[in-house]
């Protein structure tokens, strides 16, 4: 859907998913310095949109329909909503699910129309790190535990899925970097500083005509290629089960960590939740020459898995 310019002076009051990728610096598409100029430069008029954008626009209802169809879940639209507490973290989501196999908890739904070479990226190697980053920004604005990616190819009519739990680690650190870039930076009206090294991605164009081709060992290869990515599927799946089967083994063990001798060592840690305070409690705070510590608020505690094997590194 094509944005208004009040959408767009809208979204200069914070920061919406890709703009998460863009402050970690993993958005191919834009980096920190163009993310700060687009947040305080005044809009005066709708731009066109790129080919891409647009691509997304037409697609984005037709790509929601097949993942329905796919997985018989049931999804929504909902409005803009702001995190609780960092207002400028915002969520834009394409859709919500509320119901539907495998569907214990509302969840985020991400659409994605990419080009053939991104569709290849993700199929071959799995989500982009700016994917992961935007749906986790998410995640973090909804409070939700899990959310989905479903990745639309009009060409082929093909869409994959995937499922993606919630990493609060990971979800902490964003929302600390999301809070410094945007009260560092954005509200002070001080550029980030550039690295020499970061710069964007230009998207890559496919070059050439198609050619038809139908001998057996494009077949055969082609094939392989979807057996392996089918099984890639089946064991993402077969990790999450077991995953949970050890942390079931663990919570009735009463440990936080378990050493199997000569195979594994397994951490299951609970960890406080993120201390914060609500800027305007803290303005008041230093008004008022009271101690800040008296308007501390403290997260909800949350728990996170690792499993180490011996020889051969992290899971």
């Amino acid at each position: 859907m094509a944005l208004t310019l009040e959408q767009l002076k809208e979204r200069q009051t914070g920061f919406g998913g890709s703009d998460a990728a863009s402050v970690l610096g993993v958005n191919p598409f834009m980096t920190p310095t163009q993310l700060y100029e687009s947040k305080i430069y005044e809009i005066a008029e709708v731009g066109k949109p790129t080919p891409q954008q647009e691509r997304g626009n037409v697609l984005e209802p037709i790509a929601a329909d097949r993942y329905v169809l796919k997985t018989g879940r049931t999804i929504v639209e909902r409005k803009q909503k702001r995190h609780p507490d960092l207002d400028f973290m915002i969520g834009n989501v394409d859709r919500e699910i509320i119901d539907g196999e495998g569907v214990d908890s509302p969840g985020i739904l991400e659409i994605k129309c990419p080009g053939f070479q991104i569709m290849a990226k993700v199929k071959a190697h799995g989500l982009e790190d700016y994917m992961m980053v935007q749906l986790q920004h998410y995640l973090a604005v909804y409070g939700y535990s899990w959310g989905a990616f479903a990745v639309f190819h009009s060409e082929h009519m093909e869409l994959i899925d995937f499922d993606l739990e919630a990493d609060p680690g990971f979800i902490a650190t964003l929302m600390e970097k999301e809070d410094e870039f945007w009260n560092k930076y954005v509200v002070p009206r001080i550029p980030p500083p550039v690295d020499p090294d970061a710069k964007a991605i230009e998207i890559p164009q496919v070059e050439g005509d198609v050619i038809t081709v139908d001998d057996w060992y494009w077949r055969e290869a082609a094939r392989d290629l979807q057996e392996a990515v089918e099984l890639k599927k089946a064991a993402m799946e077969l990790e999450k089960f077991y995953k949970g089967q050890l942390q079931g083994f663990m919570d009735d063990l009463g440990a936080d960590a378990v050493d199997i001798p000569d195979q594994a060592r397994l951490y299951y840690r609970t960890h406080d939740g993120r201390t914060s305070w609500k800027k305007t409690a803290e303005k008041l705070a230093q008004e008022a020459g009271l101690p800040i510590s008296e308007f501390l608020e403290v997260g909800n505690p949350y728990r996170s898995f690792r499993s180490y094997f011996m020889g051969r590194g992290e899971e």
